[in-house]
């Protein structure tokens, strides 16, 4: 799209222009309005629509985004044995295509009671939720394509293809295979992560902070290939 006021080029959705500063209205009306999440104590949110992601003014496509990550945890902080305080690590983190990246930091402290850890806490799930359910699923969709269409990708990790996924351990060099034959389901963990399950119930693979990268999208990919 082009800026209203100044006629240069930005980037498709964007709320102000980053050479004017100029605001750029933009029209809603052919786009759906599917969740708007507060992140932030004081009323700041995410408005997720149905073919792009708007927050602190800014505004990108699903299409644009190259990689994916979240992180949600909370570490109890202890002195001699009693717990003194809490940190919550909340992040959801965008790297687009064209190579910017954008975040939803909700990392805080609580020391004595005092902070907004557990504000954090409380205000994260709904945001993964609608993360997960809208964003990773939309570029989960785009890869499911492409592996449909013959293409082999790289996602947390694993490469993947029609016929299997494979994942090699750096540690052990094991190589674990995922198919129709052994895949059952997948769970989501901790705000960041997956654990995938074979036929009997056993772990068959887990995702770790080394391959948390885009990890969202396995479920999705994993149920329509192999489910």
């Amino acid at each position: 799209m082009f800026c209203k006021n100044c006629g240069k080029q930005i980037d498709d959705y964007s709320l102000s222009c980053q050479y004017c500063g100029a605001e750029q209205t933009q029209s809603v009306s052919s786009h759906n309005i599917l969740a708007d999440v507060q992140f932030k104590s004081n009323g700041k949110s995410a408005q997720f629509f149905d073919d792009h992601i708007e927050f602190y003014g800014k505004s990108f496509r699903y299409d644009d985004i190259k990689t994916l990550i979240t992180r949600g945890s909370t570490t109890i902080h202890t002195y001699i044995g009693i717990p003194v305080g809490r940190s919550f690590d909340g992040v959801v983190q965008f790297k687009l295509n064209n190579g910017k990246t954008h975040h939803i930091n909700m990392n805080a402290m609580n020391i004595f009671g005092i902070g907004k850890a557990r504000k954090n806490e409380k205000l994260f799930p709904p945001l993964f939720n609608a993360v997960y359910s809208i964003v990773a699923k939309s570029m989960a969709e785009k890869q499911i394509d492409m592996i449909r269409a013959g293409a082999t990708v790289e996602v947390a990790g694993l490469t993947i293809n029609s016929l299997e996924a494979t994942s090699k351990s750096k540690v052990s060099k094991k190589v674990v295979v995922i198919n129709k034959e052994n895949y059952r389901e997948s769970h989501l963990i901790n705000g960041s992560g997956v654990i995938v399950y074979d036929k009997p119930g056993e772990i068959l693979w887990s995702s770790s902070m080394m391959n948390s990268k885009n990890v969202l999208l396995v479920p999705y990919i994993f149920d329509a290939i192999f489910g």
